[in-house]
Protein backbone atom coordinates (compact mmCIF):
# COMPACT_ATOMS: atom_id res chain seq x y z
CA UNK A 1 0.00 0.00 0.00
CA UNK A 2 1.11 3.55 -0.88
CA UNK A 3 2.07 6.30 2.03
CA UNK A 4 -0.03 8.79 2.30
CA UNK A 5 1.18 11.90 3.07
CA UNK A 6 -0.34 12.96 6.57
CA UNK A 7 -2.73 16.16 6.44
CA UNK A 8 -3.69 18.26 9.59
CA UNK A 9 -7.12 18.87 10.05
CA UNK A 10 -5.96 22.77 11.19
CA UNK A 11 -4.00 23.50 7.61
CA UNK A 12 -5.61 26.23 5.51
CA UNK A 13 -5.72 29.23 4.22
CA UNK A 14 -6.06 30.96 7.51
CA UNK A 15 -2.91 29.19 9.29
CA UNK A 16 0.82 30.13 8.45
CA UNK A 17 3.91 28.42 9.70
CA UNK A 18 6.13 29.80 12.20
CA UNK A 19 9.90 30.69 10.24
CA UNK A 20 11.08 30.39 13.68
CA UNK A 21 9.73 27.27 15.19
CA UNK A 22 8.22 25.98 12.26
CA UNK A 23 4.37 25.58 14.08
CA UNK A 24 1.24 26.24 12.86
CA UNK A 25 -0.72 29.32 14.10
CA UNK A 26 -2.93 31.66 12.51
CA UNK A 27 -2.66 33.65 9.52
CA UNK A 28 -3.42 36.77 11.50
CA UNK A 29 -1.12 36.24 14.75
CA UNK A 30 1.64 39.07 14.94
CA UNK A 31 3.36 36.65 17.43
CA UNK A 32 3.89 32.82 18.05
CA UNK A 33 2.40 31.72 20.62
CA UNK A 34 4.78 28.84 20.80
CA UNK A 35 7.95 30.48 20.62
CA UNK A 36 7.00 34.02 21.11
CA UNK A 37 8.77 35.34 17.85
CA UNK A 38 7.28 38.24 15.91
CA UNK A 39 5.73 37.59 13.08
CA UNK A 40 6.47 40.93 10.93
CA UNK A 41 7.90 41.25 7.66
CA UNK A 42 11.37 41.81 9.02
CA UNK A 43 11.15 40.46 12.72
CA UNK A 44 13.69 36.95 11.57
CA UNK A 45 16.52 39.76 10.13
CA UNK A 46 16.29 41.49 13.11
CA UNK A 47 19.54 39.25 14.89
CA UNK A 48 21.17 39.25 11.22
CA UNK A 49 20.95 43.17 11.34
CA UNK A 50 22.59 43.64 14.94
CA UNK A 51 25.33 41.69 13.96
CA UNK A 52 25.79 43.32 10.50
CA UNK A 53 25.68 47.00 12.59
CA UNK A 54 28.30 45.68 14.43
CA UNK A 55 30.45 44.50 12.47
CA UNK A 56 30.25 47.70 9.74
CA UNK A 57 31.02 49.86 12.99
CA UNK A 58 34.17 47.85 13.83
CA UNK A 59 35.41 47.95 10.62
CA UNK A 60 34.97 51.52 10.54
CA UNK A 61 36.61 51.88 13.89
CA UNK A 62 39.46 50.21 12.40
CA UNK A 63 39.36 52.84 9.46
CA UNK A 64 39.60 55.34 11.22
CA UNK A 65 42.43 54.33 13.52
CA UNK A 66 44.08 53.68 10.47
CA UNK A 67 43.74 56.81 9.00
CA UNK A 68 44.75 58.30 12.45
CA UNK A 69 48.23 56.23 12.86
CA UNK A 70 49.09 56.02 9.52
CA UNK A 71 48.14 59.78 7.81
CA UNK A 72 50.26 59.42 4.93
CA UNK A 73 48.79 56.05 3.56
CA UNK A 74 46.23 58.21 1.82
CA UNK A 75 48.13 60.98 0.30
CA UNK A 76 48.35 59.45 -3.76
CA UNK A 77 50.28 62.57 -4.41
CA UNK A 78 52.81 61.40 -1.51
CA UNK A 79 53.75 62.38 1.73
CA UNK A 80 51.81 65.39 3.52
CA UNK A 81 54.18 68.80 4.16
CA UNK A 82 52.95 70.33 6.71
CA UNK A 83 53.89 67.81 9.61
CA UNK A 84 57.50 67.80 8.29
CA UNK A 85 57.64 71.52 7.72
CA UNK A 86 60.46 71.87 10.67
CA UNK A 87 62.66 69.46 9.10
CA UNK A 88 63.56 71.76 5.91
CA UNK A 89 65.68 74.69 7.52
CA UNK A 90 67.00 77.81 5.16
CA UNK A 91 70.42 78.76 6.24
CA UNK A 92 72.83 81.72 4.64
CA UNK A 93 70.57 83.79 3.09
CA UNK A 94 71.70 86.91 1.25
CA UNK A 95 70.25 89.72 -0.74
CA UNK A 96 71.75 91.03 -3.63
CA UNK A 97 70.35 94.16 -5.43
CA UNK A 98 69.29 93.76 -9.03
CA UNK A 99 70.41 96.69 -11.27
CA UNK A 100 68.03 96.27 -14.49
CA UNK A 101 65.18 96.61 -12.54
CA UNK A 102 63.37 97.14 -9.03
CA UNK A 103 64.07 94.02 -7.17
CA UNK A 104 66.08 91.89 -5.35
CA UNK A 105 67.94 88.08 -5.40
CA UNK A 106 67.26 85.98 -2.39
CA UNK A 107 70.43 83.80 -2.43
CA UNK A 108 71.03 80.34 0.21
CA UNK A 109 70.16 77.04 1.46
CA UNK A 110 67.72 74.69 1.97
CA UNK A 111 68.56 71.95 4.77
CA UNK A 112 66.67 68.94 5.42
CA UNK A 113 67.34 67.30 8.58
CA UNK A 114 64.83 64.84 8.04
CA UNK A 115 64.05 61.19 6.53
CA UNK A 116 62.11 61.91 3.11
CA UNK A 117 63.16 63.53 0.64
CA UNK A 118 61.35 67.18 -0.16
CA UNK A 119 60.72 69.32 -3.71
CA UNK A 120 60.51 72.43 -2.72
CA UNK A 121 58.04 74.77 -4.54
CA UNK A 122 57.24 77.98 -2.68
CA UNK A 123 59.41 80.36 0.14
CA UNK A 124 58.20 82.50 2.30
CA UNK A 125 60.64 85.92 3.10
CA UNK A 126 59.86 88.21 5.70
CA UNK A 127 62.18 91.33 5.31
CA UNK A 128 62.93 92.83 8.02
CA UNK A 129 64.61 96.66 8.62
CA UNK A 130 66.53 97.80 11.85
CA UNK A 131 66.05 96.07 14.67
CA UNK A 132 63.14 93.75 13.93
CA UNK A 133 60.47 96.11 12.20
CA UNK A 134 59.08 93.89 9.34
CA UNK A 135 59.13 95.70 6.03
CA UNK A 136 57.59 93.25 3.46
CA UNK A 137 56.68 89.67 2.94
CA UNK A 138 56.97 87.93 -0.29
CA UNK A 139 56.34 84.13 -1.09
CA UNK A 140 58.10 83.34 -4.31
CA UNK A 141 57.17 80.62 -6.05
CA UNK A 142 60.43 78.64 -7.27
CA UNK A 143 60.16 78.39 -10.80
CA UNK A 144 62.22 75.10 -11.29
CA UNK A 145 61.46 73.38 -7.95
CA UNK A 146 64.33 71.15 -6.81
CA UNK A 147 64.67 68.85 -4.26
CA UNK A 148 66.37 68.74 -1.29
CA UNK A 149 67.64 65.00 -0.27
CA UNK A 150 67.42 63.39 3.72
CA UNK A 151 70.67 65.03 5.39
CA UNK A 152 71.33 67.19 2.59
CA UNK A 153 71.63 71.01 1.91
CA UNK A 154 70.25 72.59 -1.39
CA UNK A 155 71.79 76.08 -2.58
CA UNK A 156 68.85 77.82 -4.24
CA UNK A 157 68.60 81.59 -5.99
CA UNK A 158 65.24 83.10 -6.27
CA UNK A 159 63.95 86.67 -7.62
CA UNK A 160 62.00 89.16 -5.55
CA UNK A 161 60.36 91.63 -7.74
CA UNK A 162 58.81 95.18 -6.93
CA UNK A 163 60.05 95.07 -3.31
CA UNK A 164 58.59 97.97 -1.47
CA UNK A 165 61.30 99.54 0.80
CA UNK A 166 65.08 100.59 0.08
CA UNK A 167 66.65 99.70 2.71
CA UNK A 168 69.81 97.82 1.45
CA UNK A 169 70.90 96.88 4.98
CA UNK A 170 67.81 94.61 5.53
CA UNK A 171 67.99 91.15 6.46
CA UNK A 172 65.49 88.64 5.62
CA UNK A 173 63.96 85.29 7.76
CA UNK A 174 63.25 82.98 5.37
CA UNK A 175 61.32 79.62 5.25
CA UNK A 176 59.90 76.62 3.01
CA UNK A 177 56.63 77.36 2.59
CA UNK A 178 55.25 74.72 0.32
CA UNK A 179 57.10 71.12 -0.38
CA UNK A 180 55.53 68.09 -2.30
CA UNK A 181 57.26 64.13 -1.62
CA UNK A 182 59.81 63.89 -4.02
CA UNK A 183 59.13 60.14 -4.10
CA UNK A 184 56.17 61.00 -6.58
CA UNK A 185 56.28 62.82 -9.70
CA UNK A 186 55.53 66.66 -9.51
CA UNK A 187 51.96 67.63 -10.34
CA UNK A 188 51.45 69.61 -13.86
CA UNK A 189 50.51 73.16 -12.40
Amino acid sequence: MAAVPCQNVDSGPGVKVCPLCAELIKAAAKVCPFCRASQTRWAHWGPSLGVGFSVLTMLALVGLVCVWAFPDILHLEGREFAPHRAELAVARTSLERDPTKPGLWLNGYVTNSGTYPWRVLELEVRLMEGEGKLADVRQPRISDPFVVQPHQERAFRVGLDRVRFTNLNASAKVRVLAASDANHPPKNE
